[in-house]
């Protein structure tokens, strides 16, 4: 809907550039109230009271999108991309709230609709703005409404600047939170806004997970140096600090933050990514904590007159819905660090690539482990959410689709990021079994592949936008040699055959013989460029590059074998985001379910166990720990824990009919785990012994099941009690 469907009459208000602002007014109530209902949107976050009472527990205001079209060059899209846009409102029952005199007070933020650096700015889609409408049923029956308008004021808030990317300047001495959002307080002296024109774009209420307060942590204090204080929160989290002030009188507090400590058990700079904020205190016994921003770390330095008093972890409020132990420590860290980094990095409705350097929800690493977070997590309505910005990142002239959605400038390439338009939305097919994304998602995937032909020669995907990058694979350890048309024609091949699962459940069949042929184009192209027939190589077989063929069935027997071979010897991941995936998979899916375990658990120079033993508690973005240690790409191998070692697997979609069939593998004598599908939960452990292996399988109401491991046995509703001979 637009504007005036969603807000009536009510005026789009605004301060103008001002960094984050206090905006208020009072209004009386005319009889005795029955209910009392806002519609409220603040472009880009804003906090709500009433009456001095903080409206809902949510952080961070309205969730990130591309909001609207925009002209600023910090948001022009590159190249006169026509995107989609869409803005989300809230709603909140307030009746509870409201007494005769009333005032509504909101502290407004840039947030993600305008906000950088210290040093430079990322969006601009305009100055901040505020809507509202409150509508009222009084007891006799009669209505009223109260809308945003011109008897509106601002003033700055005592947050005198919010660096979206890195923290805030606070100062408690310039206004009270406490006094000005309740009624009779004295605002004469405060700004009138601007009535700007209502942004042109769709409106849409949401019921995407905010961001919330998820738990508290209390700190280590670990070292003390001459300025600061050093805390260890003992984990990687994204959030808050909280700090109070050690001593009387009016003062400036500060903290930083960082991921690791340098040599010498200070804050390293390395890691600490410009993430610094400062409060001056009024002198009261207070707290003090970010408000419009959050931070990523796991250590605290904060200054001697401070103490920091606990750590508020925040994130999208997403619940997890598995877990997992076993005998391996090692299967155990991953699965609890990858779920700690996912929900690290789930804020305002996006799945971002990491909390603090770039918060953008890359199309890369979100198709990569959005599988992982459907399986692991209560994940399905952040999902969708997810799955309108990807509609709104590609381009409708084009079928270019960005590199992040919503769409912020920054890197990638067309065939690993640009098939998340497929990618995303089977995965919520197969996980919810709802095939209307599909339908909804169809002509987006078709125009996607107008864009790949465009930047093809001899059918090879070869170009992406000029000037950008042309990303094949990413992160692999050492020097990326995997050639990156080779990387994005897989990528290519891989969405047609997706769309080719597509047409039969969209009864779409003739749409398969042009895409079955289109399939074999594209395979001949791979295959005379890149195929050795003396050896039965792809690419000579580096990183990983022969599972990408495998995967696609390219090669013969020899291609596996060789890239069995190399990891054989190689003992750990030579592979990027994509290739460590792929790999693993197709090493399980093969009949090399030993091999992928020794992989995925190697000790090798470049492993996971090698994170582990360093003490990470979240994922690192390289192998070799450079920039962010909080990326969740690399976990995309963590659902194979659950599909493949306690063999949790399903025919068709939306777990109708399950086939439980557990690759039993040297060195793994426990395991157990459970998801918690749209039919309830499903539930596997295993114990080695020398009777054999037993099982114990827990299978849903009115779902169909399998058990196969030694022969084929079905399963009923309950607790199932298997043991096969090892």
């Amino acid at each position: 809907m637009k504007s005036m469907e969603m807000f009536g009459a009510a005026k789009w208000m605004s301060p103008g550039k001002n960094d984050v602002s206090c905006i208020r007014g009072e209004f009386q109530l005319e009889k005795p109230l029955e209910s009392a209902v806002i519609t409220v949107c603040g472009l880009g976050m804003y906090e709500l009271r009433i009456n001095g009472k903080r409206i809902g527990d949510d952080r961070f205001g309205t969730l990130s999108t591309d909001f609207h079209a925009c002209e600023s060059e910090f948001c022009t899209k590159a190249y006169g991309e026509k995107l989609g846009h869409r803005i989300y409102v809230s709603e909140y029952d307030i009746t509870s709230s409201l007494e005769k005199q009333n005032c509504i007070g909101v502290t407004l933020a840039g947030g993600w609709y305008r906000c950088g650096t210290r040093r430079y700015v990322v969006n601009d889609y305009g100055d901040p703005k505020l809507c509202f409408k409150i509508e009222l049923v009084y007891a006799d029956g009669s209505r009223g409404r109260i809308l945003s308008g011109d008897w509106l004021r601002w003033t700055q808030s005592n947050i005198l600047h919010c660096w979206f990317f890195e923290g805030e300047e606070q100062d408690y001495n310039s206004i009270r939170l406490g006094e000005w959002t309740k009624p009779g307080y004295d605002d004469s002296n405060w700004n009138k806004l601007s009535v700007v024109e209502a942004p042109d774009t769709e409106y849409l209420f949401s019921d995407c997970p905010p961001d919330r307060i998820i738990r508290i942590i209390k700190p280590k204090l670990i070292a003390e140096t001459a300025d600061e204080f050093i805390y260890d929160v003992g984990e990687n989290i994204s959030g808050t600090p909280v700090i109070k002030q050690r001593g009387e009188g009016v003062c400036r507090l500060t903290f930083r933050v960082s991921e690791r400590l340098d040599h010498f058990g200070n804050i390293e700079e390395y890691t600490h990514h410009g993430q610094t904020s400062s409060f001056v205190t009024d002198g009261s016994d207070r707290e003090y904590m970010l408000r419009f921003c959050w931070n990523a770390f796991r250590y605290v330095g904060v200054s001697k007159n401070a103490e920091m008093v606990s750590c508020a972890v925040i994130h999208s409020d997403v619940a997890v819905t598995s877990d997992f132990k076993s005998s391996d420590s090692l299967l155990n860290w991953l699965y609890q660090t990858y779920i700690r980094t996912q929900l690290d990095n789930m804020h305002c409705g996006i799945p971002s690539d990491c909390p603090h350097l770039e918060k953008r929800g890359y199309t890369g690493d979100g198709e990569l482990v959005c599988e992982c977070a459907m399986l692991m997590l209560d994940a399905q309505k952040f999902y969708r959410k997810w799955l309108g910005d990807i509609a709104d990142c590609q381009d409708t002239i084009s079928g270019h689709v960005q590199y992040t959605a919503p769409y912020t400038r920054c890197g990638g390439g067309p065939g690993g990021w640009g098939c998340a338009i497929a990618e995303v939305p089977y995965m919520y097919y197969r996980t919810y079994g709802d095939p209307s994304v599909l339908e909804e998602f169809l002509p987006g995937i078709l125009h996607y592949f107008d864009y790949l032909e465009a930047h093809s020669e001899q059918d090879l995907v070869v170009s992406d936008q000029k000037d950008e990058w042309c990303l094949g694979d990413w992160c692999t350890p050492e020097k990326i040699e995997i050639p990156a048309p080779y990387v994005n024609s897989y990528f290519y091949i891989k969405t047609i055959n997706r769309l080719l699962e597509f047409c039969p459940v969209l009864g779409r069949e003739e749409l398969v013989p042009k895409l079955e042929e289109l399939a074999r184009v594209k395979k001949a192209a791979v295959i005379s460029r890149y195929y050795d027939e003396s050896t039965g190589d792809f690419c000579g077989g580096i990183q990983g590059a022969n599972a990408f063929a495998v995967d696609l069935g390219l090669g013969d027997e020899r291609t596996l074998a060789n890239m069995v071979a190399h990891y054989e010897q190689e003992t750990w991941y030579d592979t990027g985001i994509f290739g460590t995936d792929i790999v693993t998979r197709v090493l399980f899916e093969k009949g090399h379910a030993d091999l992928a375990y020794r992989l995925i658990t190697s000790s090798g120079r470049y492993s996971f166990r090698e994170w582990m033993n360093s003490g990470c508690t979240t994922l690192p973005e390289y192998w070799t720990y450079k920039r962010s240690q909080n990326h969740p790409m690399f976990g995309a191998v963590t659902k194979y824990l659950f599909t493949f070692l306690l063999g949790m697997g399903q025919e068709g979609a939306g777990y109708k009919k399950l086939r439980i069939q557990p690759r039993l593998v040297q060195g793994l004598d426990y395991a157990e785990g459970h998801i918690t599908t749209v039919r309830g939960r499903v539930g596997v452990r295993l114990v080695k012994s020398d009777g054999g292996v037993s099982f114990r399988i827990e299978i849903p109401e009115g779902v169909e099941a399998v058990f196969i491991c030694g022969g084929e046995h079905p399963l009923s509703a309950g607790v199932n009690e298997v043991t096969v001979d090892q």
